[in-house]
């Protein structure tokens, strides 16, 4: 896309290839991210925190300008006056240059109205987005002043279609989900819990779920941590679940039929996040969806995975119940590859299939000689399914007898070791987590870490299982063997090796191998027509279809074990995809998540940081059941408190509501389904 470049001002660098096309490129946008927008549909313009780019196709530069700010003039909310008059004011004299007038506008009052809004607007919706209008005055002012209309004059400030935004941050960049979180947690701050609360029914139900065991991508992006420390996303998230008090199903009203004739079927086989996220969108979207899932209640890894103390059952079979609320039907103990197979689907009638099957196989560790038959040797995620399922039954699960030793330090192998701590004979005995590498490398929660050591749980870092030592058909203790760090490679990262003679025995009764699942492949069978990648997994397109028409898949059974919350994104993608699928029989395109790459790898956001710095706001500390009773009295109650009403608007003013405006124009209109632009081949 280089050859297609021809002007623009970015970085406070004014560029023109018009007359030489060999002039200098502006530093830091890779071209490449410009290359298409669709399938055959190249990138125009780019208008950003950082300037503007205009390639060949464009429309004229009043114009691209008028839709961006435009765009600014809808979001701005009013709060200050820079932003709200100067947006109004630069989309005047932007109209005036469309219709011919240019030459008529105080370009200088224009420009040091956008200067005003970069000094003294409240919120980055302002002071970022006058960059894109002083660097057309300064450097292009002669396409501004304009004695006639512009060739694509007109009112439509979405171009015709060809026109993509995002009001933007780094948390909501980092969200799987792409959560408008300033939003929600503007919202908080006014004391509109209900309303923050439907800023994220609008992407899952699952909202008091993801409040109290999402892992937080969004906080470690949160530009506040430069100051002082990220905003508690997450806790303000259960806070409007909480506070709100009804069910979610009770907020829902079962769908009107679409008005097709024969109204169109949609089988979800899965009821974890991906699958109930599926169904909540193709049920709004007027859908007729049965949910097909191998267990007793809905949920998936979030009920029979994730341990009550953590996510109590009662709120999340509320949020799963929306499903019925809307018209869905469930069919519980139905598992695909046992009871029936894709093809039995499509017989019964469906029209499209969504797998959400998740993950559902844990893993030995694999060391040499061990006896994965031995008494005592489980894989983490087996053990948590046990107990939980125990939980169920009239005797409870079973106690421990011995000292367990889990290893990995994932979220997975935290919460063995807790759920371990629990089922302790009269609460004696050792739980020693083992993990190859130092503390700040596990990818567990920091905050689970944490908890886990209140509760009394060891910590062994860099060391790593050598062997399984075993008698008589019984796990009798693991040899782990201490690990260093080597140099780091020439990406940073640094490998761990053993340290030679470091061996040592831990002696124990129980070895749990918390270390990552697997996907059950023998639910898929040959006949079904869906093939499964190399590492196990459904294979999958950006648009979620699998290698069978009509097939979609998403959630961990497609990437592999990963979060919640990027499994109900998937849902959330499938949903609309199925959607247009049934409508045009091509799945769906998404904008947003082209929009997103482009954000990524030009690094757009780099510039959210504080103005300037800011008073200190101490970060809201989570209140938790002390630790004695947690494991003595109450070892499945709910172990962190939620906030107050007082402690989340205090943390909520401590949200620097850094939104970021950057669009992009493409030169024909975006369609709905991903396929190729009418009349031009695929680049």
């Amino acid at each position: 896309m280089e050859d297609t470049f021809l002007y623009g001002f970015w970085n406070g660098r004014r560029f023109d290839r018009r007359a030489n096309p060999e002039s200098q490129l502006p530093d830091g946008f890779p071209m490449q991210e410009a290359a298409e927008f669709n399938r055959g549909n190249p990138v125009t313009s780019v208008i950003a925190p950082q300037g503007f780019l205009i390639f060949k196709g464009a429309a004229s530069l009043p114009r691209t300008l008028h839709a961006y700010y435009s765009n600014v003039r809808r979001l701005s909310c009013g709060r200050c006056t820079p932003c709200r008059i100067g947006s109004i004011m630069i989309c005047e004299a932007l109209e005036q240059a469309i219709n011919g007038k240019g030459s008529e506008v105080d370009w200088a009052h224009v420009r040091n109205l956008a200067r005003q809004m970069q000094i003294s607007s409240l919120c980055g919706i302002g002071y970022s987005t006058g960059a894109a209008m002083i660097g057309a005055v300064e450097g292009f002012l002669d396409m501004l002043q304009t004695t006639a209309p512009v060739p694509d004059a007109g009112t439509d400030v979405t171009l015709d279609g060809r026109y993509v935004s995002a009001a933007t941050a780094p948390c909501i960049e980092a969200c799987p989900a792409n959560i408008n979180v300033p939003r929600y947690i503007d919202y908080i701050r006014d004391g509109q819990p209900d309303l923050a609360e439907g800023v994220l029914l609008e992407r899952y139900p699952l909202v008091g779920t993801c409040g109290r065991v999402c892992v937080r991508p969004c906080e470690k992006a949160c530009a506040r941590r430069f100051n002082d420390a990220p905003i508690a996303i997450k806790d303000m998230k259960r806070y409007a679940a909480d506070k709100t008090g009804l069910p979610v199903a009770k907020l829902f009203e079962p769908c009107a039929a679409e008005g097709e004739e024969p109204k169109k079927r949609v089988a979800v086989v899965g009821a974890g996040p991906a699958g109930i996220n599926c169904a909540y969108h193709l049920l709004q979207r007027g859908r007729d969806v049965d949910v097909y899932d191998m267990e007793p209640e809905a949920g998936g890894m979030a009920r029979w995975g994730i341990p009550s103390y953590r996510l109590p059952r009662q709120g999340l079979a509320a949020e799963t119940d929306v499903v019925k609320s809307l018209g869905g039907r469930f069919f519980f103990g139905q598992k695909l590859g046992r009871d029936f197979g894709v093809n039995d689907l499509f017989a019964k009638g469906y029209d499209a299939v969504f797998l959400g099957i998740g993950c559902a196989n844990g893993q030995y560790l694999g060391l040499p000689e061990e006896d994965q038959e031995a008494e005592g040797y489980l894989k983490g995620l087996d053990f948590l399914l046990e107990a939980e399922h125990a939980q169920l039954t009239p005797e409870g699960p079973k106690g421990l007898d011995g000292d367990v030793v889990v290893i990995g330090c994932g979220n997975v192998a935290m919460d063995c070791c807790r759920v371990a701590r629990r089922l302790m004979t009269k609460g004696k005995g050792r739980v020693v987590v083992a993990y190859r590498r130092i503390e700040a490398s596990a990818p567990a929660d920091p905050e689970e870490i944490k908890a886990a050591r209140a509760e009394g749980v060891e910590f062994e870092f860099l060391c790593a299982p050598n062997r399984i030592i075993t008698k008589d058909g019984q796990v009798k203790g693991i040899e782990l063997v201490r690990m260093y760090q080597t140099e780091p490679d020439a990406s940073g990262r640094r490998a761990v090796k053993p340290v030679p003679g470091s061996e040592f025995c831990v002696p124990c009764r129980y070895v749990i191998a918390a270390i990552g699942q697997k996907v059950d492949t023998s639910v898929i069978r040959p006949e079904d027509g869906v093939a499964l990648s190399k590492w196990g997994t459904i294979e999958t397109k950006a648009d979620y279809t699998t290698s069978r028409p009509g097939v979609f898949a998403g959630g961990d059974g497609a990437v592999g074990a990963k979060t919640l919350i990027l499994a109900m994104s998937h849902g959330e993608g499938a949903a609309k995809s199925i959607d247009e699928y049934l409508k045009s029989g091509e799945p769906a395109f998404f904008p947003r998540k082209r929009l997103a790459k482009i954000i990524k790898n030009a690094r757009l956001l780099d510039q959210c940081r504080p103005k300037r710095p800011l008073a200190e706001m101490e970060r809201f500390e989570v209140k938790m059941l002390d630790p004695v009773h947690r494991i003595e009295k109450g070892p499945w109650e709910e172990v962190e408190f939620g906030m107050t009403h007082e402690e989340a608007w205090k943390e909520s003013k401590r949200c620097m509501r850094c939104y970021r405006l950057i669009a992009v124009t493409a030169r024909d209109p975006v369609p709905a389904s991903e396929k190729t632009t009418a009349e031009t081949p695929a680049l």
